[in-house]
């Protein structure tokens, strides 16, 4: 019998899925919806430091909120005090995929082509972030730097609560091989340690979404 802990498991499973590349500077930032304003404030750092003239937010307003996902994380980049004239606003994805196709397309429209891009997600969306990129971003792709909020597994557990941390990062695992198949995402190797991992945690009865 395995007698590592669930945290020691799930660890794991946190450590791949946050996946970074070596920050360096890009053409715009692009923040993937979610209510988490942690990944807009680290946007405005990049912005900030200069790393990226320009940030795309995208994501569009669910049903228990009052304004779009975009709105809420380009109000928190504002407040750190990105100037509006640096933010661009994508509010109709609903999903990963649409937050990559949407953003590049208003980036066209705009009549920007970025040749690198700065992705920034929750940690445990990062890897899958960029294997969406991967995948979807037409053609021709820029450079994919890929960046998240620097919160550690048991500090995310704290923020968000110890349930939301497994649940989230479990399902977010749970979609790399099945939306790679559908071809929504690029392959990304998953170690035989993060598979088994993940089929522990499952077997012990947590839920992947």
């Amino acid at each position: 019998m395995d007698k590592r802990s669930d945290d020691q498991l799930l660890k794991i499973i946190w450590d791949f899925m946050s996946f970074e590349s070596p920050l360096q500077h890009a053409d715009a930032i692009i923040v993937g919806g979610c209510k988490d304003t942690g990944v807009a404030r680290y946007a405005a750092d990049l912005y900030l430091t200069g790393f990226a003239p320009l940030i795309v937010f995208s994501g569009y307003q669910q049903a228990d909120m009052d304004m779009s996902e975009a709105d809420l994380l380009a109000g928190v980049a504002r407040q750190a005090g990105v100037p509006e004239s640096a933010i661009l606003r994508e509010h109709d994805a609903t999903n990963t995929g649409e937050n990559i196709v949407l953003s590049a397309a208003l980036l066209q429209n705009k009549g920007i082509t970025p040749q690198s891009v700065i992705l920034v997600h929750k940690p445990y969306m990062s890897r899958r972030f960029l294997a969406t990129a991967e995948a979807q971003w037409p053609s021709p792709q820029p450079k994919f730097v890929t960046r998240h909020e620097m919160i550690s597994l048991v500090e995310y557990s704290v923020k968000h609560g110890r349930g939301e941390a497994i649940r989230r990062t479990l399902g977010d695992f749970s979609r790399m091989e099945k939306y790679a198949k559908k071809g929504y995402q690029s392959h990304h190797a998953i170690p035989d340690e993060v598979k088994e991992a993940h089929k522990l945690m499952v077997w012990r009865g947590h839920k992947t979404g």
